[in-house]
């Protein structure tokens, strides 16, 4: 019996054994037919159709109402969301058959989705793929679009007005240095350095008013008042719209801006169209927040802008600025598209400069000011001043007509725009000021920054290999994470007269030169505390006031690598720790001597600062943030120096 109880129990078992690798078999089986219909789905080619239906999200969630009135509660123009689709890479209207699949659809649709939501209009946007039950029994439909699918956008559009009242922070601080002695004010609310942090910003009250997409086309208006800690009040006013909707629908220039009618463009060979596979290498290269088109098309804005500002400059050239401002922008995409809660966002509208937009960002600018330069008085004796002579000069109304333009990369092609360790990033702007304003000059400013992480080094030279536990892959963990950083900028600035008919006086104004220094641009000074200075200053500027260069340039080597795994918070957020070495100069060169001359550029060369140190740096969602000690190691006698420094910025520097 026990024999038998034995064998028994072995059948058992080998049962067992033969139900547990079927099922197994089985498991594999199904996984294999679950990844061949994601494969053949992903594979699977949709044709569709062209117009994409437009609906709002609202109406189709109430489940009541005709079509008729879904169509109606839409304010967004139909012929807009369709040349977005297809800028987007959508492939409607059929044509020649097309290569694109399922997935390039899901991919050029969340493209789409990301653009339009950027433009701070719509609560939510939905791309439905698929035809109704109804379209499908349409007996007056051919053939050939009975076998297309329809696409669907539906909308939740926000309210058409929007108040805020509350605080922020002066989004000017961030970008006010390398450029003029603070905003630069003659070119729209900003325009500066783009790698240059200033001190920390300041706070300010706020209140504005917006109304976005009146017209159907995501545009953006935008009323803003501000007063900040010291006082100092600004007021702004935007308009941007795409370019399209200010043109007749039967102009040249409208039917070259908006993406031609597909079902029109007839057959074409499939090398002659822009495929898919061009669009997924560039958004590859660039961010997030690079969806917009280079070439323009429905994205090219054509915004005015009007602005009242006070500036304090007391602190640096003792004397304060009041501008009022009115000027055009034409650009390759709207400034309400600059998003994240600091700066732009959901929260509040966006009148903030070009850097501080989603990139990569174009621009041209006209634009005319007054600027009244109002020098500090004295504190005892308030008929005198207290300032420099030179500042003493340039007091009064001035008139400045200027036509700026420029590119902003914006961080779209590195990995991490205010924090990056790979990629790298550049910016680029010009400026004429002439007639019929007072001053005269042109300017030109860029620079870029180039970021390398040591381990991608490693990729390419031992190649990507499994860790065996050799020599090399303890190497590799060395150098985990540590990544080398470089950044260049520079500055040109010479006077223009037209043959008279700008005065100049006193050389280009003191709010169109150059300033060097600060914990972004040039670490271990304070912001323009280096460059060229009136023999005394006012009660405020001990060391004489700073005047400004018409030429400058900083330059900075780091290496950065991520926070020990013991402060795991702070490595979660992306903070590192990086060390650094920084040089750079701001120099006044006389408009008879050229910049490539011996004598500028041994001058340039001997009047170059140079400063080591290490810190800490963090990406926010307002920007970049650093603290850093550094050690001057060669200055001049009157530069204002620090060694402890905090900034916030756009991008590294």
């Amino acid at each position: 019996m026990s024999a038998q109880k034995q064998r028994e129990r072995q059948q058992q078992a080998y049962q067992e054994q033969l139900r547990q690798i079927q099922h197994q078999r089985e498991q594999k089986m199904r996984e294999k037919l679950q990844q061949l219909k994601a494969e053949y789905l992903s594979a699977y080619s949709l044709p569709l159709n062209y117009p994409a239906k437009v609906t709002s999200v609202i109406d189709d969630d109430d489940g009541g109402g005709s079509n008729k009135s879904k169509n109606d509660s839409i304010r967004t123009s139909r012929e807009f969301i369709n040349a977005r689709l297809l800028e987007a890479g959508l492939p409607l209207g059929g044509g020649a058959p097309s290569k694109l699949t399922l997935g390039d659809h899901s991919v050029a649709a969340q493209r789409f989705i990301s653009d339009l939501e950027g433009t701070g209009c719509y609560e939510s946007v939905q791309v439905h793929i698929g035809n109704d039950q109804d379209n499908n029994d349409d007996d007056d439909a051919s053939p050939e679009q009975q076998q297309m699918f329809d696409v669907t956008v539906r909308l939740k559009e926000k309210r058409w007005y929007k108040i805020y009242i509350g605080g922020g922070v002066n989004s000017d601080d961030l970008s006010s240095l390398g450029t003029s002695g603070g905003t630069s004010t003659g070119n729209a609310f900003g325009g500066g350095a783009g790698a240059a942090l200033g001190a920390l910003p300041k706070l300010q009250f706020e209140s504005s008013l917006s109304a976005s997409n009146l017209t159907g086309f995501a545009d953006m208006s935008t009323a803003l008042y501000s007063v900040d800690q010291t006082g100092a009040s600004s007021f702004r006013f935007t308009h941007d719209r795409p370019l399209c909707s200010w043109l007749p629908k039967q102009s040249t220039l409208y039917d070259w801006l908006m993406p031609q009618d597909p079902r029109l463009v007839g057959d074409k060979s499939i090398e002659e169209q822009k495929t898919n596979d061009d669009i997924d290498e560039m958004q590859v290269l660039m961010g997030d927040d690079a969806q917009y088109a280079l070439g323009g098309g429905s994205h090219v804005t054509l915004g005015v802008h009007a602005l009242c500002l006070e500036q304090d400059f007391e602190s640096t050239r003792s004397s304060k600025e009041f501008t009022r401002s009115i000027g055009v922008r034409l650009a390759n995409h709207c400034r309400g598209a600059s998003r994240g809660p600091g700066i732009g966002g959901p929260n509040k509208p966006s009148t903030s400069p070009p850097e501080t937009m989603a990139g990569p960002y174009f621009f041209l600018d006209w634009n005319t000011c007054l600027r009244d330069t109002l020098p500090r008085r004295h504190s005892e004796f308030p008929f005198a001043l207290d300032c420099s002579s030179d500042v003493a000069k340039q007091a009064g109304t001035a008139f400045k007509h200027s036509l700026t333009g420029g590119m902003y990369l914006n961080g779209s092609l590195t990995d991490d725009r205010y924090d990056p360790t790979m990629g790298y990033d550049a910016h680029l702007v010009g400026e004429v000021a002439g007639p019929p304003g007072d001053a005269g000059f042109w300017k030109l400013k860029g620079g870029g920054a180039f970021h390398f992480p040591l381990e991608l080094l490693q990729m390419m030279t031992l190649g990507i290999e499994s860790n065996d536990g050799t020599e090399e892959d303890e190497t590799s963990a060395s150098v985990m994470g540590l990544t080398l950083h470089s950044s260049v900028n520079f500055g040109i600035a010479r006077p223009l007269t037209f043959n008279g008919l700008c005065s100049n006086l006193g050389g280009i104004p003191f709010s169109d030169r150059f300033y060097s220094g600060g914990p972004g641009q040039l670490r271990g000074f304070l912001p323009a505390g280096i460059g060229p200075r009136a023999t005394k200053g006012g009660s405020s500027t001990p060391g004489g006031d700073s005047l400004g260069g018409d030429m400058f340039y900083t330059s900075t080597l780091a290496a950065s690598i991520p926070f020990p795994s013991y402060f795991e918070t702070l490595r979660q957020n992306g903070g590192r720790l990086f060390g650094f070495a920084n040089a750079g100069t701001c120099v006044s060169v006389d408009p008879s001597v050229g910049f490539g001359s011996l004598s500028a550029c041994s001058r340039i060369m001997n009047s170059s600062r140079i400063a080591v140190g290490g810190g800490v740096s963090m990406g926010t969602p307002m920007g970049r943030f650093e603290l850093t000690y550094a050690v001057p190691m060669r200055y001049g006698p009157k530069d204002a120096r620090k060694h402890v420094q905090m900034g916030f910025g756009f991008s590294f520097g």
